[in-house]
C-alpha cells in the first residue's frame, strides 16, 4: 500500500514535470494534508519534494543537453523552469556548474 502511494507520486512527477505542479495537487494524489505529504515524502526519500522535482528537471536537461539539439535557455522552459535565473542556480547547486559548462565538458 506504502509502496503504491509512492509509485503514484513518482509517476505523477515523472509525467508532469515539464509543467508546475502544485503541492496541494500531489498531497491530494496522496490523500493527505499538505503538510502531512511533505514529512511523509522527506521520510520516505530523505529529500523534499522541490528538491525532488528539481532533481528529476535537472536530470532531463542533463540529457537534452547532452543531445544537444536546443539552446541552454529553451531546455530550461522545456524542463518545467519558468526562468532561466533559476534554471541556472538549480542546476549549478545540483551539479555543481553552470548549464553552459556541463555542455562544454561533455562536448570534449
Amino acid at each position: 500500500m506504502d509502496n503504491e502511494k509512492i509509485d503514484r507520486i513518482f509517476k505523477f512527477v515523472f509525467n508532469n514535470f515539464t509543467k508546475e505542479i502544485p503541492l496541494d495537487q500531489v498531497a491530494t494524489l496522496a490523500n493527505m494534508s499538505k503538510h502531512s505529504f511533505c514529512r511523509y515524502f522527506k521520510s520516505r526519500t530523505q529529500k523534499t519534494f522541490v528538491q525532488f522535482v528539481n532533481e528529476v528537471r535537472i536530470s532531463e536537461s542533463c540529457r537534452l543537453i547532452t543531445e544537444n539539439k536546443l539552446q541552454i535557455t529553451n531546455i530550461a522552459f522545456a524542463c518545467g523552469f519558468n526562468s532561466l535565473s533559476n534554471f541556472n542556480k538549480i542546476f549549478k547547486s545540483i551539479k555543481g556548474i553552470t548549464p553552459s559548462r556541463y555542455r562544454s565538458h561533455i562536448q570534449r
